[in-house]
């Protein structure tokens, strides 16, 4: 009979492309992976990998294998999350979708206090844009998401801080030596935008206000697009979070009107948070609290 620890060397073999970092993550020595799979594959009566020099393929028989034994695993991190639950215990594996800002300013600490406090609930991180994110939180891929106040009436939505809006600037342009600003100052400017994907807010601010920007650069990093507006190829609006560590010489600018997006955590409608989910929900309020934004 087949076992877990045999499916889950199969699966991180898979995974890992080789077998030596398959040991290392399973803390397993190289020839012990090795015979682990050569096991599996006699209890199956399968061959299920073909072992080249440079990597690890597949079988026919092998990838339907690898699609079930995913699905198993998959249930048995459920099962532990389950259990947990049903202890009140904060562990298992919560899964959560996170924005690349969200990464840079609030992750790391809410990650530091998990590791320490709660080193029993592993989380696994899935970086998207807000449409993956919605989309992963639909299928059940992610138990919460970091999102920016979704439209959907199926998403349980709840805030974690507000992020002001603000133009930044390099320190030569023209525009550097006003106290705010107003959109209508930069209707001829040259922009350098976000992808609309990784974040709407800015689409959709100025297609509020009627406002069609002189798009030179569309990036989906947000470092590249303070480093190129800090080089002064143009503008941007970016949220205020972001610049905690952007280059010291950038100039922002806060508009008269005061834009601002909420950031918050959301969930399915129809799901039941864990305690671990809880927690993360709750502790990502209080480090919000302690940001100088």
């Amino acid at each position: 009979m087949a076992t877990l620890a045999q499916y889950m060397a199969f699966y991180t073999l898979i995974d890992t492309g080789n077998f030596t970092e398959t040991g290392l993550k399973l803390n397993l020595t190289q020839s012990s992976i090795s015979h682990t799979i050569s096991n599996l594959e006699s209890e199956l009566g399968l061959s299920l990998i073909i072992r080249n020099r440079n990597n690890i393929v597949l079988t026919s028989e092998g990838k339907v294998v690898y699609e079930h034994i995913s699905k198993i695993l998959q249930q048995q991190q459920q099962l532990e999350t389950s259990v947990a639950n049903l202890k009140n215990l904060i562990g298992g594996t919560l899964s959560v979708g996170i924005l690349p800002s969200v990464s840079l300013v609030l992750l790391p600490k809410v990650l530091a206090y998990f590791e320490q406090h709660h080193p029993d609930l592993q989380i696994r991180l899935m970086e998207g844009d807000y449409d993956q994110i919605e989309g992963w939180l639909y299928n059940g891929v992610v138990d919460i998401g970091f999102l920016v106040q979704p439209n959907s009436k199926n998403l349980i939505f709840d805030a974690v801080f507000d992020d002001e809006l603000v133009c930044i600037m390099a320190k030569e342009h023209p525009l550097a030596q006003e106290d705010k600003l107003s959109l209508e100052q930069l209707q001829h400017e040259r922009w350098i935008m976000p992808r609309r994907t990784i974040d709407r807010d800015v689409s959709k601010l100025l297609a509020k206000h009627k406002i069609h920007p002189n798009v030179v650069y569309e990036l989906s990093v947000d470092q590249v697009i303070l480093t190129m507006v800090n080089e002064n190829l143009g503008i941007s609006i970016v949220p205020n979070s972001l610049l905690l560590h952007a280059p010291s010489n950038l100039v922002r600018k806060k508009f008269y009107d005061g834009y601002v997006r909420q950031v918050g955590i959301a969930h399915k409608h129809s799901i039941h948070l864990s305690p671990g989910a809880l927690k993360f929900v709750e502790i990502s309020k209080y480090f919000a609290s302690l940001l100088q934004i």
